[in-house]
């Protein structure tokens, strides 16, 4: 047996798709080249703005180490008197003048006696001051102040003065402060003074003023600082300087641009340490918080690029060396960059940006590439198309008319082509659809619809289901029959099935069968329905509006609206296909079914036009409203059931819902025996029907009672 070949059109297709192929390999490996090239040179930009922020630090660093060693010169050529406060706070108060950013410059004076045996300085017990100049504010034209601690019989105290910035230096007397602590005790002062660290600067971490200490946290300001252990120029100790600067002005380095050329630039630069907190401020808003003895950034919105980069792998191997790599945000790639900083307690430039910002106009190659190789095989095509164009019309016809049966649907199509054997093809799907439209007009279309997914046909037979089951019968129909003509008449029932046929089936319901004038309807068979008795409540109230739209048309003028009866049950029957094996007839047959017509017939006892079993009401109840009518034993039962009148949908406006909740309280007075109070009720709604068909009984209960084991049951004498 031959194994399967292929067609000219595959064969086709195939040759034409090894050409896209080899077309596409080809792309993919010049795009990838391109990449990897675009990459590198990106990788390079991201590690000179890394140098650039270094520069950036390193520059704002410089300030406090060149106010240092500004001090430290003056001290050495003697322009300084070391044992004279007020000659070093003026040669402290030229430094601080020197550049906004520089927060303090301090002087801390003792006499070195030796050193300890842990390299410890050792001083002496007298001489001992602090000279301080700093900003009162962060701004450039805040007042300077100076703050001088001595040392006097009673321990140290702290003298202040203020000036104005454009005061003359020698303006502005000191006030006493108050006690204060020996400066020489500061770690600042200890470190920097220490046989390990004599004569080299040793900067600190983000920390607060030492001088704001008095201050509330929120207003004390964030300073970065370097001391250092100096001498005269005899060579003699004199103290430690230390400077600090704002860390305000590294701040700065979330604003630099890698890309001047774009005001959008995409790149976020920062400054963290190598555990991966924040140093810098991203946004105005971010706030400081004290990690492990320095401060450290808690932003108020940390970008999820910043935060993956910050916890990456990258940062931890970038300690030592510049380290570059890449991450995943939300599916999108981003590159990232960690340069340490020299000269700092361990932090580290870092830098992400999203890779896009450098292939994007390689996703636009791609794209002109992608639209070349496309043109190329559009030209491929074109010489095989036009010899296999008609071939492929035809076919295609096939294939939709195929899946077009496949989806259920029968409407007819045009069957022209230009080659005999694909037009009779195209003849037979046609024959087969015309008798799917004929057969869908017989039987429910659902059921059509399972038997064709199927592909099997239908055998006697049939199973229990719970069924929610309609019957409706139109009111006057007969007295219409004898004024029309057949043919009119057949018209107009035509129009009025039509339209309850759309209004059931718009709700999920299934025609059962029409008998003349009257519906049978289910619902939850063939296709299962959830809520099905709502369903059908629904249905009942879109067949009255929709009647109604009906008798108000043109198509309707000269016949008088009629009235359509419904009854509704839900119950558990049988359906299925009954009948011959050669004849067979899709309905529900059962208990439930003959409760359901009879139900429909009891609308012309109580006078309305729609009536549900409890069963319908006990699941369709919260969304429609009900009255409850009777307690009913039909005709052919003994046992009574409970029924209601469908009012409406809930939410809507009901005209007669006070005369229904009046008729419920004389139908519970009447369940009781309470006939005279149920009288008396249903006397004050005399053009309510149901309630004048209750008086009515229990008028007659009144006149004869009924025996002692009477339960409230009413017997229906007629179907």
């Amino acid at each position: 047996m031959p194994g399967p070949r292929l067609t000219l059109l595959q064969t086709f297709a195939g040759g034409a798709a090894l050409v896209a192929v080899l077309l596409g390999v080809l792309a993919a490996v010049v795009l990838a080249g391109t990449r990897r090239s675009i990459l590198d040179s990106a990788e390079k930009l991201r590690a000179a703005a890394a140098l650039r922020a270094e520069e950036l630090v390193l520059r704002q660093l410089s300030i406090a180490s060149e106010a240092v060693d500004g001090v430290e010169r003056d001290l050495d050529r003697g322009l300084v008197r070391a044992d004279d406060p007020l000659s070093v706070e003026a040669a402290l108060f030229r430094q601080l003048a020197r550049d906004p950013l520089l927060a303090e410059v301090t002087l801390i004076r003792a006499d070195r006696v030796g050193y300890g045996k842990d390299g410890e300085i050792e001083i002496a017990p007298a001489g001992r001051w602090q000279v301080s100049v700093s900003r009162a504010s962060d701004s450039a034209e805040s007042p300077i102040l100076t703050r001088l601690i001595s040392q006097g019989p009673r321990g140290f105290a702290a003298r202040l003065r203020t000036r104005s910035w454009d005061a003359e230096f020698s303006e502005g007397a000191f006030v006493r402060e108050g006690p204060a602590p020996d400066p020489t005790t500061h770690l600042t002062f200890r470190s920097a003074a220490s046989r390990a660290w004599s004569g080299l600067p040793i900067w600190t971490d983000l920390a607060f003023a030492q001088l704001d200490a008095a201050l509330p946290r929120e207003r004390r300001r964030v300073l970065v600082s370097v001391q250092k252990a100096v001498e005269d120029s005899g060579g003699r100790f004199v103290g430690v300087i230390r400077a600090g600067i704002l860390a305000a002005g590294i701040d700065g380095i979330a604003k630099l641009k890698v890309n001047e050329s774009d005001p959008a630039d995409p790149h976020r630069l920062f400054l963290a340490d190598s555990e991966g907190r924040l140093v810098t401020r991203l946004e105005p808003e971010d706030r400081l918080e004290l990690a492990d003895d320095a401060l450290r950034v808690r932003p108020a919105r940390l970008p999820r690029a910043i935060e993956l980069a910050l916890s990456s792998d990258v940062l931890k191997k970038a300690r030592g060396a510049e380290r570059s790599g890449e991450l995943i945000v939300d599916g999108e790639r981003y590159l990232m960059t960690f340069r340490p900083l020299a000269a700092t307690q361990d932090w580290l430039a870092g830098i992400v940006v999203p890779e896009s910002a450098y292939t994007a106009e390689l996703h636009r190659l791609r794209a002109r590439l992608a639209t070349a190789i496309a043109l190329v095989l559009a030209l491929i095509l074109i010489g095989g198309g036009i010899a296999l164009a008609a071939l492929r019309r035809g076919l295609g016809s096939i294939v939709q008319g195929a899946a077009r049966m496949r989806q259920l649907q029968f409407a007819a199509a045009d069957t022209r082509a230009p080659f005999r054997d694909v037009q009779e093809v195209l003849g037979s799907l046609e024959q087969a659809k015309t008798a799917m439209r004929a057969l869908g007009k017989y039987v429910p279309v659902d059921l059509v619809r399972e038997l064709w997914s199927q592909n099997r046909e239908p055998v006697l037979g049939g199973e229990l289901r719970d069924l929610s089951i309609l019957f409706t019968d139109l009111e006057g129909f007969t007295s219409l029959a004898e004024k029309l003509s057949p043919d009119e008449l057949a018209r107009r029932l035509g129009l009025y099935l039509q339209t309850m046929a759309e209004a059931i089936r718009s709700s999920g319901g299934t025609i059962d069968k029409f008998v003349g004038d009257a519906v049978m309807a289910l619902w939850n068979a063939p296709t299962p329905r959830a809520n099905h008795a709502s369903l059908a409540c629904q249905a009942i109230l879109r067949c009255r509006s929709a009647t109604q739209r009906l008798y108000a048309s043109e198509a309707w003028q000269g016949v008088p609206a009629l009235r359509t009866r419904f009854g509704l049950h839900r119950d558990r029957v049988m359906v299925g296909h009954f009948g011959a094996p050669e004849r067979l007839s899709y309905t529900a047959l059962g208990d439930g079914v003959n409760l359901a017509a009879r139900l429909e017939s009891l609308c012309k006892q109580y006078g309305v036009d729609a009536i549900a079993s409890g069963a319908v009401v006990e699941e369709a109840q919260g969304e429609f409203v009900f009255r409850l009518l009777d307690r009913v034993a039909v005709k052919g039962k003994t046992s009574g059931v409970l029924v209601y009148e469908l009012l409406g949908a809930a939410g809507e406006e009901i005209p007669n819902l006070a005369a229904a909740r009046a008729y419920e309280l004389a139908f519970e007075a009447y369940s009781r025996r309470d006939f005279d109070g149920a009288i008396a009720r249903l006397q004050q709604h005399p053009g309510d029907p149901p309630s004048v068909a209750l008086l009515q009984r229990c008028r007659s209960l009144v006149e004869r009672p009924p025996p002692a084991h009477w339960d409230g049951v009413h017997v229906a004498a007629t179907k």
